[in-house]
């Protein structure tokens, strides 16, 4: 009886082993639906975010065309800047020449020392941000539009 009890002892102890080692992982957390979607970028589709600075000596031409786009032209470098869905921001350092054209409005442009800003914004509600030694152009199509000099 005893060699009975050891042997059935034995081949619980053996499926336990098995049973643990032979089982499927866990599935993975189910998240409402599935897993949470990846936060969405500040810059346009097809945008990356390299592509939204432009580099001393380089010429840049970006287009926005849903707004809500963000843009750094460093020192030396153009940038040609078309925002159709408005609310674009613009930051134009020192010796980069800014070119923008707001067709959405509500854009901001912050134009700093040795720059210069062209901008055109034909939705109103612009702020061009014009720094003592910048040089700054802007025409302003809907009103409201502020510039600091």
């Amino acid at each position: 009886m005893s060699k009975l009890c050891f042997l059935s002892s034995l081949i619980t102890a053996v499926s336990c082993v098995v049973a643990c080692v032979a089982s499927p992982p866990p599935p993975p957390p189910n998240y409402a639906g599935g897993p949470p979607p990846p936060p969405s970028p500040p810059y346009p589709p097809g945008v990356s975010s390299q592509d939204t600075s432009c580099s001393d000596g380089q010429q840049c031409n970006w287009e926005c065309p849903e707004g809500n786009c963000a843009f750094k032209c460093e020192d030396g470098a153009v940038c040609n800047i078309s925002c159709d869905g408005g609310n674009c921001a613009v930051e134009c350092d020192d010796g980069a020449v800014c070119n923008q054209s707001c067709n959405g409005g509500s854009c901001k442009t912050d134009c700093d020392d040795g720059a210069t800003c062209n901008v055109e914004c034909n939705g109103g509600n612009c702020a061009l941000d014009c720094d003592d030694a910048a040089r700054c152009q802007s025409s302003c199509n809907g009103g409201n539009c502020r510039v600091d000099d």
